[in-house]
């Protein structure tokens, strides 16, 4: 773990000495083994909570996310602009992550089916893009461990899973509930169609914008990152058939949808028998 001179605000050029040496590291095990830790506590914090509670939860963790970004991309243009005299486009909130707070505020504060969507996107793309950024954290590339940069990228990633993990066993708790919709009682199509049509919409702004001035939010325009599919993405691109790319690209954000939820009814079918029995012995 790296452990030079530097303040926890430091910006990340200067920042003496560090080249990404917490990247892929000691640091980045602790940080998913201290996430393990934090999400199973808060998740048995909140087993028997109401429905209403939860949304609260998720709706001012929203709130709390959005006045994070607003904060953290505030301090970081006025380092970009001092050292470079313009703003970083990139921070614009249009990658997969960025989804995360219209998602929360939505699922804690809407109703009906904006509010069904909105829950279905953190069970499946809040844990994808979360889960997907925790194992390799990018922030380590330019922020040590014990730094403001990158301690907003580990609780922003470890807050996504949460709030996704916290819908699905909430969902999965009321399957027997028959007085609660269909798509707030079940982990299975309706989540995933619900997701997937959220993800759809935020899609339909970040394509034209990566491919109208060359970003890369969302994935769409190289996948970068992804293994084969980056290369498959390149491939495409240099036969003049790079607008197949976003279809290669919503395909495998299909795909690691479905396998969450998956996982999700193979992960409570597993532990069916074990409450069972646990509820035999406490009668």
């Amino acid at each position: 773990m790296f452990s030079g001179d530097y303040g926890f605000f430091d910006y990340k050029y200067d920042i003496p000495g560090y080249s990404g040496q917490d990247f892929g590291g000691p640091a980045q095990d602790l940080y998913l083994g201290l996430s393990a830790l934090l999400l199973i506590v808060l998740l048995i914090a909140l087993r028997g909570a109401s429905r209403q509670r939860v949304r609260r939860v998720i709706g001012f963790t929203g709130v709390f996310l959005t006045l994070l970004y607003l904060g953290k991309t505030a301090w970081e243009s006025y380092h970009d602009i001092q050292r470079f005299g313009a703003f970083n486009f990139y921070l614009l909130p249009l990658d997969t992550c960025s989804i995360v707070m219209p998602a929360a505020l939505l699922a804690g504060f809407a109703r009906g089916r904006v509010r069904q969507a909105a829950e279905s996107w953190l069970a499946t793309g809040g844990v994808v893009g979360g889960l997907a950024t925790m194992v390799r954290l990018n922030a380590f590339h330019y922020y040590p461990f014990l730094s403001f940069g990158a301690f907003y990228s580990m609780l922003w990633h470890l807050l996504m899973v949460f709030l996704g993990l916290l819908v699905l066993v909430t969902r999965l708790r009321n399957v027997g509930n028959l007085t609660l919709p269909a798509a707030e009682r079940s982990v299975g199509l309706s989540t995933l169609k619900g997701g997937f049509c959220f993800h759809l919409l935020f899609s339909l702004i970040a394509i034209p914008v990566d491919f109208l001035f060359g970003f890369d939010f969302m994935l769409y325009r190289e996948l970068g990152g992804i293994p084969f599919a980056e290369d498959l993405a390149a491939k495409l691109t240099a036969a003049g058939l790079s607008f197949l790319n976003p279809l290669l690209m919503l395909l495998l954000y299909l795909l690691a949808f479905a396998l969450i939820l998956f996982l999700a009814r193979a992960a409570a079918l597993a532990a069916h028998p074990i409450h069972k029995l646990l509820r035999r012995k406490s009668k």
